[in-house]
C-alpha cells in the first residue's frame, strides 16, 4: 500500500535529513581537525571559526538562511569576546551573515567594530573590509546615521599610509561620510563642528561655514547650537553675538516657511527639496514651446459634428 505523505510529515522528514547531514558534517570536520591538530605545530593561537564565503553561504546552509545567520552571529559574538581573535576571521563571519540575511541590522555595526578592535591581524585590508561591510549596511538601511559615521571614522583614524595623496583621498572620503551622516534622522548635531574643522583643513572654509549654517537651521540641541555658532564665528572672524542674532532671525524665517509650505515632512527633507512647485506656466506657451506663432490670426478648426 502506498503511503500518502502529508505536508507536515514531509517537513519533519526534511528537518531530520538536514540534522543527519549536519551531524555527518560535524563528525567529518572533527576528524579532520583532529588529524590537523596532530600534524600541525602548536603555536598557542586558537583556530579561527569556520565561515563560508558570501557566495557559498546560501548553498551550504541548505536554504535555512536566517537560522544560519543567527548561528553565525552567535559565533561572531563569542569569538569577538575571546582572548585571541583575528580581524579577517571576524570579517569573514560578518560578511557571511550579511550574505545570508542582509536585513539583520546588528551584525553590520558589531562586525565592523569587531574587525577594527581585533587582537590580531588589524591592517589596512581589514579596515577596508569593515568599510565595505558598512557600505552594504548603508544600502540596506539608508536612513541609519551610524553606518556612514563609523565608516568615516575608520577612513579618518584607522587607515594608515605614508602617501600624502592617499592620505588626502581617505580623509576626504571620511569627511564626506561624516557629512552625510549628519543629514540623517536622529544624527547628533554636535558632530557638525568636527566636519567643519576637517573642511577648513582642506581649504574649504566657505563650505564648512555653509554646512554649519545648514545644521543650525535644523538642530534642536541648544548646547550643539551654541558650539556651532562659536565655530562659525571662529571660521568667519566675526562676533558670535551678531552671528547668533542673524541666525536666530534666519531660523525664525525658516520655521515659518517650513510650517507654511511643507509641514508634513521633516525640516531636513524640506531643506533638501524646498517648497512645492506652483502652477505658473501658460498652456499656450507649453504647446508652442515658447516660440511666438508666425501669424496672429491662426486658422481654428471646429470639432467634427
Amino acid at each position: 500500500m502506498a503511503l500518502a505523505f502529508s505536508g507536515e510529515y514531509r517537513w519533519v522528514v526534511k528537518v531530520w535529513l538536514v540534522a543527519l547531514i549536519a551531524v555527518a558534517g560535524i563528525g567529518t570536520a572533527r576528524v579532520a581537525r583532529g588529524l590537523a591538530k596532530d600534524a600541525a605545530p602548536n603555536d598557542g593561537l586558537s583556530a579561527a571559526p569556520y565561515a563560508p564565503t558570501p557566495a557559498a553561504a546560501p548553498i551550504v546552509t541548505l536554504g535555512y538562511r536566517e537560522l544560519a545567520a543567527d548561528l553565525l552571529f552567535v559565533r561572531l559574538v563569542g569569538y569577538f569576546g575571546s582572548q585571541d581573535n583575528e580581524a579577517h576571521a571576524m570579517a569573514s563571519l560578518a560578511e557571511a551573515i550579511a550574505a545570508l540575511d542582509p536585513r539583520l541590522r546588528r551584525p553590520y555595526e558589531l562586525g565592523a567594530v569587531a574587525i577594527t578592535a581585533a587582537r590580531r591581524g588589524v591592517d589596512n585590508a581589514a579596515h577596508l573590509r569593515a568599510i565595505a561591510l558598512l557600505e552594504q549596511a548603508a544600502r540596506e538601511f539608508p536612513d541609519y546615521w551610524r553606518y556612514p559615521n563609523l565608516a568615516g571614522q575608520i577612513y579618518l583614524v584607522d587607515l594608515q599610509t605614508t602617501d600624502p595623496a592617499q592620505r588626502r583621498a581617505w580623509d576626504e572620503a571620511g569627511t564626506r561620510l561624516l557629512e552625510s551622516a549628519l543629514r540623517k534622522p536622529n544624527a547628533p548635531a554636535s558632530a557638525a563642528t568636527t566636519v567643519a574643522e576637517l573642511r577648513s583643513r582642506f581649504g574649504q572654509q566657505q563650505r564648512a561655514i555653509a554646512g554649519l549654517q545648514e545644521m543650525l537651521l535644523v538642530t534642536t540641541d541648544d548646547a550643539a547650537r551654541q558650539r556651532i555658532i562659536e565655530k562659525i564665528a571662529t571660521l568667519s572672524n566675526a562676533d558670535a553675538d551678531e552671528i547668533a542674532a542673524e541666525l536666530l532671525e534666519a531660523r525664525r524665517r525658516f520655521d515659518a516657511a517650513w510650517r507654511a509650505e511643507r509641514y508634513t515632512v521633516n525640516q531636513s527633507l524640506y531643506l533638501l527639496i524646498g517648497p512645492p512647485l506652483r502652477p505658473g506656466f501658460d498652456l499656450g506657451d507649453l504647446a508652442v514651446g515658447g516660440i511666438a506663432p508666425i501669424a496672429e490670426d491662426l486658422e481654428r478648426f471646429e470639432p467634427p459634428q
